[in-house]
């Protein structure tokens, strides 16, 4: 027979152990550190024993909402296509946006430009911008000429390298490169392309990406963006592209964090599954999804599939989530924010159903919508059409189902609704359309983001 020292000893020692089995085993968990915030979302508190053991985990990141009063410094090089195909309005909307962009830097600022068709030529070397330079990038702008291939490579790799001349902390380093075809010159390969820009980016070096018109290879375009943790932007009419440099170098202008990251360290006995619309680098049991900068009210979103090892009952640690990033208006200084993941494997499915969150399994068909959107887009592009009719009406079904499931879900119905407009696209064009093909990609990207 107990005491009853030990009795009140052991009870508390219980409720102890509770305690904090629940603040670690949480469906949210949020922090705000400096500029930016962190919340994490499991899509379950509970693993079934015997199961699959999948989990997801919702990485949510925002910026504050408040830009600094006196924006970073830039660092960029404006890398342009000047091939055959940009002859017309597409060259000379291009070349208008790329005077209006050297008339918002000034002296604290370094630029250079670069063009590209057959051959590679620097217009304007990296250097700061005085009164000047600025005359002499409008007198390199206006000398471009289109004509010729298109080596994208060559023009991308020698962007980097005149931002690499003035590459610092502190400042936006930053290549911006445009494209309206298929790279047909130097290297053409989207793998080889996209490790070239990320080799970059390990650096310090982001690239945005700017699709003109319907002919350029758009998998390549956002390959690149997403390993150079840059944006991209599909500009339909050349009519937008000062529109598009406008928005990009507000976004700049705003920028509010810096090498910014986020590291998930597994836990023993956690596989990882997948990353969802990010580029990440592995180490071990170290998950890297590099971010670059950030600008004031931008939202970030990473889900990622996990596999929790499900051999006894009991409590399980996944991850540590860790966010790191310079802070703008605390001079570069690092913040860290960190939060750990666990779970509690357990017999009961009563309690598996009840630790699901509903909004991570939304993201998730949201996912795999857009990923079946894509293929959809590349099965139209090829010629399938009535492939790819099939395969979203397959997906549309899938969604529905799901809806249901789910007690009724306003977010997936909505995709139900995408899909079947969509479809409906589809069959009224008849034919593959290269705007259309790109406004598909464009949404699933959007969406897995």
């Amino acid at each position: 027979m107990k005491t009853p020292q030990l009795l009140a000893f052991a009870i508390l020692f219980t409720l102890i152990t509770y305690a904090a089995t629940a603040q670690t085993t949480k469906k949210n968990t949020q922090t705000v550190s400096g500029q930016l915030s962190l919340k994490t979302t499991m899509s379950n508190t509970h693993v079934l024993l015997p199961g699959s053991g999948l989990l997801q985990v919702a990485i949510d990141i925002e910026a504050n909402a408040k830009a600094r009063a006196q924006r970073l410094p830039m660092n960029l090089a404006l890398v342009i296509d000047r091939s055959g195909s940009m002859r017309g309005e597409k060259m000379t909307y291009t070349l208008q946006a790329a005077m209006h962009l050297v008339r918002q830097l000034g002296e604290d600022d370094t630029l250079s430009i670069v063009s590209y068709s057959d051959d590679v030529r620097i217009d304007l070397r990296a250097q700061r911008v005085t009164t000047e330079v600025q005359q002499d990038a409008m007198a390199a702008i206006e000398r471009i000429r289109a004509g010729g291939s298109t080596n994208l490579s060559g023009g991308l790799m020698q962007g980097q390298s005149e931002v690499q001349r003035h590459l610092k902390s502190g400042q936006v380093n930053r290549v911006v490169l445009m494209s309206d075809g298929l790279a047909n010159r130097g290297i053409t390969n989207t793998k080889r392309l996209a490790q070239e820009a990320q080799r970059g980016a390990q650096r310090g070096i982001s690239v945005t990406t700017m699709g003109v018109g319907i002919d350029y290879n758009e998998d390549l375009m956002t390959s690149v963006a997403d390993h150079a943790s840059g944006n991209y932007y599909f500009i339909e009419s050349a009519g937008h592209i000062a529109q598009v440099f406008s928005a990009e170098l507000t976004k700049m202008f705003s920028t509010v964090a810096q090498s910014t990251e986020v590291t998930l360290r597994l836990a023993d006995g956690i596989a990882l599954q997948q990353v969802y619309g990010y580029a990440y680098q592995r180490q071990g049991d170290r998950i890297t999804i590099p971010l670059a900068e950030m600008f004031a009210r931008q939202k970030r979103s990473i889900l990622i599939g996990l596999h929790v090892s499900t051999i006894r009952e009991g409590h399980a640690k996944v991850a540590d989530v860790r966010l790191r990033y310079e802070d703008v208006d605390r001079d570069s200084q690092q913040i860290t924010a960190n939060v750990d993941l666990a779970v509690q494997i357990t017999k009961d499915k009563a309690l598996v159903d009840a630790g699901q969150d509903k909004s991570v399994q939304e993201r998730i068909e949201e996912i795999r919508v857009a990923e079946v959107m894509n293929k959809a887009a590349d099965l139209l592009k090829n010629g399938q059409r009535i492939e790819a009719q099939r395969l979203l009406r397959m997906q549309r079904k899938k969604s529905a189902d799901r809806a249901k499931s789910l007690g009724g879900s306003g977010r997936i119905s909505n995709q139900v609704r995408q899909l079947d407009a969509l479809g409906r696209a589809f069959e009224a064009r008849g034919e593959a359309s290269g705007a259309m093909v790109k406004k598909t990609k464009a949404a699933a990207r959007k969406q897995s983001r």
